[in-house]
């Protein structure tokens, strides 16, 4: 046990090298602070990691989209770093559908349901004291052929079912435009670890918290320091992958029972050239039907990938976590029948190779991005507060605003950072 006198390995420690983790990490670094950050894969990038090996060319196999740009963390640093960050094209195409409009109005209608429903629980909240957070699936009504389509609209930007998202979590998402980076958005945070301290490989055990620091053992041996901060997942968390002396407080873990792991992968093809007749980065969708929980079946697919020939169909919910139990090859296939259905068998000639991602089933992950059950609105805060004094948090699940993305992590992996200079008197 660490006494007054013993000197300690390190001020800082951070647990995970996402995009959390290398916000936190260069921060501290920066302000002249010793810090290590360890990782339990063997990469840095977390849910942000761009593969040029498996196509020959960048493919995001976790975050692609920098959303809401005026607001997006990202933004601004790739710019910087001379990558080519560029505005996503608004090109939507809806196969079966001659005035792609009426889906789009649809998901307007429906976006507008979101912010005037929250408004409503909210007022009831503070009439009866008691807490009202319906699910999105309350405000869902089958209108027509098209509205399961524009259901998996929403579905797809918070990699969950509607009954499984808070309607108040949703409403607090900043709207806005998307962009993308040429060279891979996993790429782009990469570049912002480099020169960074890390150790890889580095799977951490339990946290220990110590009379004036904290005790940080990993498989690899112990690390001592003046404060921790983890941004390890919150489906890590809960299966408790790391254990924490003392325990967690009972709020953090109900936390967690209300703010879980969604699902959102990928399905990527690579064709010839010229093989999918669309511009580059264009969204393809279709008309989808409700399965037996009614839930829409289907995707959407982000075409010529910033002007390559590889194509990735996205799906979200417990639709992807169907697909990932199927299997990889499963997945393909169902990507590529779906497309050959809309643009012909012929395109199957042209199919070069595919390859599927399975975020629930990554070790160290455990699903895409975190999501607010109903009722789970309020818990993102306690996420991110600081537990035992020295042990701090941070990641998408704790943002309020930007949850659910690359630059939400980014941004309160700065904010653990300055609490824990607050707190070591370098503020």
């Amino acid at each position: 046990m660490a006494t007054k006198g013993t000197v300690l390995d390190y001020d800082a420690v951070v647990v995970g090298a996402g995009a959390a983790g290398i916000a936190a990490t260069g921060a501290l670094h920066a302000a002249g602070l010793k810090v290590i950050c360890v990782e339990a894969a063997d990469r840095i990038g977390g849910r942000a990691h761009t593969d040029t090996a498996i196509f020959g060319v960048p493919f995001d196999m976790g975050a692609h989209w920098l959303h809401n740009e005026h607001v997006n963390a990202l933004k601004a640093p790739g710019l910087a770093l001379g990558l080519d960050v560029y505005p996503a094209p608004d090109i939507g195409v809806v196969h079966g559908l001659q005035d792609p409009s009426i889906l789009w109005d649809d998901v307007d209608r429906l976006y507008d349901a979101i912010g005037q429903a929250a408004q409503d629980d909210a007022e009831t909240e503070r009439a009866t004291g008691r807490p009202t957070d319906r699910s999105l699936a309350d405000l869902f009504v089958d209108k027509g052929p098209w509205s399961f389509t524009a259901a998996m609209m929403f579905a797809l930007s918070i990699g969950r079912d509607l009954q499984d998202t808070s309607l108040r979590d949703m409403a607090t998402w900043e709207g806005g435009d998307d962009w993308f980076c040429r060279q891979g958005f996993g790429h782009l945070v990469a570049r912002m670890a480099e020169g960074l301290p890390f150790r890889l490989a580095t799977p951490v055990t339990d946290i220990e918290a110590l009379p004036r620091g904290v005790r940080v053992k990993t498989r690899s041996g112990e690390i001592t320091a003046r404060a921790v901060i983890v941004t390890a997942s919150v489906g890590v968390l809960a299966e408790d992958m790391i254990r924490f002396d003392p325990p967690l407080e009972a709020e953090r873990r109900a936390a967690f029972e209300r703010v879980t792991m969604g699902d959102y992968n990928h399905a990527a093809l690579l064709f010839r050239p010229g093989a999918v007749p669309v511009q580059p980065d264009t969204w393809l969708t279709y008309q989808m039907q409700p399965g037996a929980t009614g839930v829409a079946l289907g995707g959407g697919f982000l075409c010529n990938i910033s002007g390559t020939n590889l194509t990735a169909f996205e799906t979200s919910g417990s639709f992807s976590r169907a697909l990932q139990a199927a299997g990889p090859e499963a997945a393909i296939a169902h990507a590529l029948e779906t497309l050959s259905g809309i643009f012909g068998s012929a395109i199957k000639r042209d199919f070069v190779k595919g390859h599927a991602t399975a975020w629930r089933q990554e070790p160290y992950v455990r699903g895409s991005y975190a999501g607010a059950m109903p009722g789970g609105h309020s818990q993102r805060k306690m996420l991110g507060r600081a537990h035992a004094e020295r042990v701090h948090f941070a990641g998408e699940a704790s943002h309020v605003g930007q949850q659910c993305s690359v630059s939400g992590a980014h941004l309160e992996g700065l904010r653990a950072a300055r609490d824990v200079m607050a707190q070591l008197g370098r503020a």
